[in-house]
């Protein structure tokens, strides 16, 4: 009897032991769910926001850099994208090094950014040597298809879209710079050679100079070489005063040639603004914040799904006169008025 009894009691309490075991593994389980449900709610699983790569073969430092930048982040704005917040801009400067734009393009798309924004056509042919399917934003090229970038601006193949400059200002440049020199005077009209729409360029400056009656000096400079070689000839040539075409080399440097140009003490203008904020007599040329904006609205379609096939190609709308007084005092220059007039913006 006593042994029966025993015999049941040992199997009752295995039966609760057995029944605790499950009700602890029940619990255990219960409990990770609950905690997996509460971390899994948390914002630490919440996907990081977009990268846009960032890629300037020029300066952080440049004259309008942080101006630029504004523009691009008020056209991502725009497209309710917010640095910091729900995107992320990793920014890299080659500093004007050729070699370094190589390497860092190299590294940017090594980090997979959702969309790669590049400055300038020198950006944009690395970039575009490198990958053929991460979106591509350019800005500041003088011609999207002379230049290469795309084949049909209105729909762009491949993975590459953006901003154009405006490319026929060499004549207006020449024939506001006219007006401050002396008529029997040579100009003198400064560019880099390399660039695809350098003939087209050349030949359009030249009719202007000829209707103008003006004899015109080309001076040729693709590099720091040629550039010394182009000061030697302006120096025994006669040259009253010279139109600087675009120098992409330079333009993370432009007081180098604005200090080069100085040396002669002869009115210039260039063709961006950077030039006149430092030292340099004016310029003419597209509304940069509208182009950085621009590709800014771009940069934020393409991260909401577009292609940029579907984004043709933009040419901004908006062109700059500035004028820098405290230059043109050195100089010994009386502005004309209808110079002035015309002018978008006089520092100095």
């Amino acid at each position: 009897m006593w042994q029966g009894l025993f015999v049941r009691y040992g199997d009752v309490m295995t039966s609760l032991r057995e029944a605790e075991h499950v009700s602890r593994r029940l619990f255990m389980v219960g409990g990770a769910g609950a905690a997996l449900t509460t971390v899994a709610g948390c914002s630490w699983f919440e996907p990081p926001p977009p990268v846009i790569s960032y890629l300037d073969p020029s300066s952080i430092d440049s004259v309008n850099s942080g101006t630029n930048l504004a523009a691009f982040r008020r056209g991502l704005a725009e497209q309710g994208f917010v640095e910091g917040d729900n995107v992320t801009i990793e920014y890299r400067y080659a500093n004007g090094d050729a070699d370094r734009l190589s390497e860092l393009a190299k590294e940017a798309i090594a980090a997979n950014p959702a969309v790669l924004v590049v400055d300038t056509s020198a950006a944009a042919h690395v970039v575009q040597a490198l990958t053929r399917t991460m979106p591509i934003v350019f800005c500041q090229v003088n011609d999207a298809v002379e230049s290469g970038e795309v084949a049909n601006p209105e729909r762009p193949e491949a993975n590459v879209t953006g901003i154009a400059d405006v490319n026929d200002l060499s004549p207006k440049r020449l024939r506001l710079l006219n007006a401050l020199v002396p008529p029997t005077a040579k100009i003198g009209y400064l560019s880099n050679p390399n660039r695809r729409s350098y003939e087209r360029e050349l030949h359009e400056i030249q009719d202007e100079a000829e209707r103008l009656k003006r004899r015109l000096v080309v001076l040729r400079a693709g590099n720091d070489t040629e550039l010394a070689g182009a000061y030697a000839k302006l120096s025994g040539s006669g040259v009253g005063g010279v139109v600087v075409g675009s120098m992409r080399g330079l333009r993370g440097h432009p007081e180098k040639l604005v200090a080069l140009i100085a040396r002669r003490n002869i009115p210039a203008i260039y063709y961006n603004r950077d030039f006149v904020g430092v030292g340099g007599l004016m310029s003419y040329g597209p509304a940069f914040s509208e182009i950085y904006r621009m590709a800014g609205v771009y940069a934020g379609r393409l991260l909401k799904g577009a292609r940029p096939a579907d984004l043709p190609v933009l040419n901004p709308h908006s062109v700059e006169l500035v004028i820098n007084m405290k230059a043109a005092h050195v100089l010994g220059l009386i502005m004309p008025p209808e110079i002035l007039a015309e002018a978008t913006e006089v520092i100095g």
